[in-house]
């Protein structure tokens, strides 16, 4: 198993460098089509969609996410981040808490599978910049997810949500938060939270953004880790699907992805937005 982790991950590697670095925007553009797709794809059997619907969900996520890109007004797709941020404060937390069913609202389910993945894909192309910016976002998912098991493994005593995934542990989230807050205190930043504190005496006061905005990513990326793992065990499956050897499906390796990337997004467009 190992081995076929690691192989999988020597092959997805180069592909997702090449992509992020060398391709054109629209060649970019296509190949984030085309992960909504295959999430859409993982989506329609996890949601127990059925019928033509299930059939034609992954082509038509595609295309909705190219329209989306391609003709959506700028204020639609601002409008549209804000919501995926409110979605994942707000409803998020009272979903986990209260462990609803997506098998209750049947076909229905293509709107909670297009509000997971169109924002996160239109992050993508927003953030993108010359790679660099998106690549630093990203690496938050995999800091977290490492730190978080380092700690949960050395100090775990406290579980975070044992009828969702009993292996995490509070301690396991406060490593990686604090590793997260550290990483955002050496990197370069990615992109501007504030203009109005960004001058070189209120760089304690950026600073102190950076370190709030490290916690909020930090917990929406716990969020997506956890949800999934919810619809999975409501499912009865132990991956989303068996697409990438190794590794599960492409939602297992994107869950928290799909939380940071819009969230994030949103907040990088906040001060953009007339007052």
């Amino acid at each position: 198993m190992l081995k076929t982790r690691v192989f999988t991950a020597l092959l997805l590697l180069p592909l997702i460098v090449i992509a992020l670095f060398y391709f054109s925007p629209a060649a970019w553009m296509f190949f984030c089509a085309a992960v909504m797709a295959l999430g859409a794809w993982e989506w329609k059997d996890m949601a127990g969609m059925h019928g033509l619907v299930a059939k034609i969900y992954p082509i038509l996520t595609a295309c909705l996410f190219l329209i989306c890109v391609n003709y959506a007004p700028a204020y639609f797709q601002y409008g549209l981040l804000l919501a995926s941020l409110a979605f994942w404060l707000l409803f998020v937390p009272c979903w986990l808490r209260f462990k609803w069913p997506l098998v209750n609202v049947g076909n229905l389910n293509v709107l909670t599978g297009w509000a997971l993945l169109i924002p996160a894909g239109l992050a993508m192309i927003i953030l993108r910049g010359d790679g660099w910016s998106l690549l630093l976002i990203m690496a938050i998912a995999w800091i977290a997810d490492t730190f978080a098991y380092f700690s949960g493994k050395a100090f775990g005593k406290r579980k975070l949500a044992p009828l969702i995934s009993p292996g995490k542990s509070w301690e396991g989230v406060y490593g990686g938060t604090i590793a997260v807050v550290c990483y955002f205190m050496v990197i370069p930043k990615p992109f501007s939270l504030a203009p109005a504190v960004s001058s070189l005496q209120n760089s304690k006061a950026q600073l102190l953004l950076w370190a709030g905005f490290a916690v909020i990513i930090t917990a929406v990326s716990v969020m997506g880790d956890l949800l999934e793992s919810l619809l999975k065990r409501q499912r009865g499956i132990k991956d989303s699907s068996h697409m990438l050897p190794g590794h599960g499906g492409i939602l297992d390796r994107i869950d928290s992805l799909l939380a940071i990337l819009p969230v994030s997004a949103a907040i990088y467009l906040l001060h953009l937005m007339p007052l």
